[in-house]
């Protein structure tokens, strides 16, 4: 049988409840993981912030300052994929820990682990319901592993190659958009990124973020200007236009 990856899970020190949730669903999985200090933003100096964030970069790529809540989020990802990195991970399983998560997940970390030469990086959650998908192939009974027109935004689980963590730490070491919005743009970063549809995690119901619990998306006072927003969007989607990923679809092993 197929080792299961390893599972990092990202989670804030004072965040204990949410640990031991996602801890026991993990152990009834029967799914390794180790646990990710997150980056809580809010203590972090204007140093500390600026070593990795760039208020220059992000005034050219995106529509607004990111909150210091987001940075953190941000940082904690870099921390996820410097451990992939640094231990010479095939891939692993990189997870939030406010989330519901489907058995299925643990048979398909274990094929696409097994087949890890046909992608970079495979997103577990989609929160469209009828997504454009551009290439498709069975990856379970109910489920597809997907090419989609547009990268799935958010990041509560994604299957992450040692090659993926390294392309990331090599082009993301300055940063001006919040982490799931730089792999969207995963030309940037010469990524390949693929997604298993329907979902196998999901956001738990009038669950509020951590990222949202420190302030983040509101009251930002150096909000952009509408027409920055307007002319971000029509580049990238004409870069979506023009930039098309031919890669074949790994051949998923049983």
């Amino acid at each position: 049988m197929t080792p299961t990856p390893l599972t990092l899970v990202i989670n804030l020190d004072k965040s204990h409840q949410r640990l031991a949730r996602i801890s026991s669903r993990l152990d009834e999985l029967e799914m390794p993981y180790e646990r990710i200090s997150a980056v809580f933003g809010e203590s972090l100096s204007a140093s500390e912030l600026g070593a990795f964030y760039s208020r220059t970069l992000n005034a050219k790529i995106y529509r607004r300052p990111l909150s210091n809540a987001e940075i953190g989020c941000y940082m904690s990802h870099i921390k996820a994929w410097q451990t992939i990195v640094d231990r010479g991970l095939p891939c692993a399983l990189v997870m939030e820990d406010d989330l519901i998560i489907d058995n299925e997940i643990k048979e398909f970390a274990q094929k696409l682990s097994a087949s890890n030469t046909g992608w970079d990086i495979v997103k577990f959650y989609c929160r469209k319901s009828n997504p454009k998908i551009t290439a498709r192939v069975p990856i379970g009974s109910n489920h597809q592993l997907c090419r989609f027109e547009k990268v799935p935004i958010g990041n509560l689980a994604q299957l992450i190659t040692f090659n993926a963590a390294k392309k990331l730490l090599e082009t993301r070491k300055n940063f001006g958009r919040p982490v799931d919005d730089d792999i969207q743009h995963w030309w940037e970063a010469d990524l390949n990124v693929l997604g298993v549809f329907p979902s196998v995690v999901h956001v738990i119901k009038n669950a509020q973020s951590d990222i949202d619990n420190q302030g983040a998306r509101k009251n930002i006072s150096e909000a952009r200007r509408p027409w920055r927003a307007f002319k971000l969007r029509a580049s990238y989607e004409y870069k979506l236009r023009t930039r098309h990923q031919k890669l074949p679809l790994p051949m998923l092993v049983e």
